[in-house]
């Protein structure tokens, strides 16, 4: 009695390359690649050698200086300050609502869209942190010190044009702008420089 070969059917490979395509898609798809995120600044232009001889110093009324310690430890023109109180006290001494003679000095400048208009553009912060600070006290000293420039771009939108500064024109924003530009300088504290203790 003669016996048969079964032959073996062969597997398909096309759909097993189709599965392995869906499933790469699907991980692709659905997984979340790990984004870097940072801080938006705007650097300046560089400086030529010329700028930096005519430079007048910045006179004492018009610079805040906010210091922050290697034990996270903020002050403010040497005196200790939480961070909640950061962003009130910035938004007094930039915008020098009395026009006090020891906040800074507050010009007249015609500005397009607004007409003249008091403004105190001489105002600089100036933020010192230790390299041995936390990073969080850091970006959360630097977030207070930015949003009191746009609360005040806010107010003064409402006050101006009674809108919010985002529905406001270019050129209108641009003015808002021009009445308190972000002036914020940072600089590291050297490390032989002795804490406030």
């Amino acid at each position: 009695m003669a016996r048969f070969k079964r032959e073996v059917p062969q597997l398909s490979s096309t759909s097993s390359a189709d599965v392995a395509f869906i499933l790469l898609l699907f991980f692709l798809l659905s997984g979340s690649l790990d984004s870097k995120s940072g801080i938006y600044r705007r650097l300046a232009p560089p400086v030529s050698e010329t700028a930096i001889k005519k430079k007048n110093p910045i006179e004492e009324r018009n610079m805040l200086t906010v210091t922050i310690q290697e034990d996270n430890t903020v002050y403010l023109k040497e005196e200790p300050v939480s961070i909640s109180e950061i962003r009130k006290i910035a938004k007094v001494f930039i915008d020098n609502p009395d026009n006090k003679d020891f906040l800074p000095r507050k010009t007249a400048l015609d500005i397009p869209g607004l007409g003249t208009t008091l403004v105190s553009r001489d105002a600089v912060i100036n933020l010192e942190f230790s390299r041995k600070s936390n990073y969080q006290t850091y970006i959360s000293v630097l977030s207070e010190l930015t949003a009191a420039y746009d609360e005040l771009r806010k107010e003064s939108a409402f006050g101006k044009f009674s809108k919010p500064f985002s529905d406001l024109s270019e050129e209108q924003q641009a003015g808002i702008r021009e009445m308190y530009p972000l002036r914020i300088s940072e600089k590291e504290i050297p490390e032989n420089q002795v804490s406030h203790e």
